[in-house]
């Protein structure tokens, strides 16, 4: 008896909002991110779809401010004058790499961009969100050591011993 009590009791508990504070769910999220598409036009499946993320987040930072980070980092390098026309240069790099563009893999699935005309460098992860884009201030020779390093990035070495 006591049990079906207990169980009607945490039926009832529901999905509902939460007070408590996680990384999905920051207090004060009412403001607008960079980091959802917009809404396909007319609804349909596409809206069921995935979001695919405009930037890759990492433990120490959110998508939105990594994005606001390397605006004010880079976004002069490319001629935006707001977060928003950074993200619209990285994503359109990235995308559709111009052409001249190398491409080279990274053991752990990143790919690197770099296009030497305009000494632009872009990483993109695995699953296709990009991770950063800048120019690098030693160019070609920054392409050069990246692209050596590539096929053991985030592989551990043997210890000696």
């Amino acid at each position: 008896m006591w049990l079906v009590a207990a169980l009607l009791g945490l039926a009832g508990c529901g999905n509902g909002g939460s007070a408590v504070e996680t990384r999905d769910r920051a207090a004060g999220d009412a403001e607008a991110t960079l980091t959802a598409a917009a809404a396909p036009a007319g609804g349909g499946e596409a809206a069921s779809e995935p979001v695919q993320p405009a930037l890759t987040a990492n433990r120490r930072e959110t998508v939105d401010a990594k994005i606001n980070r390397l605006f004010e980092r880079n976004g002069a390098d490319f001629g935006a004058a707001t977060a928003e026309a950074y993200l619209a240069r990285i994503e359109a790099f990235t995308a559709r790499p111009p052409a001249g563009t190398e491409r080279v893999e990274r053991a752990n699935g990143d790919v690197l961009l770099y296009q030497a005309s305009t000494n632009t460098f872009a990483v993109v992860s695995r699953d296709g969100a990009p991770r950063t884009m800048f120019k690098p201030r030693e160019g070609a020779a920054y392409w050069a050591e990246q692209k050596a390093a590539a096929p053991n990035f985030g592989r551990r070495q043997p210890s000696e011993g």
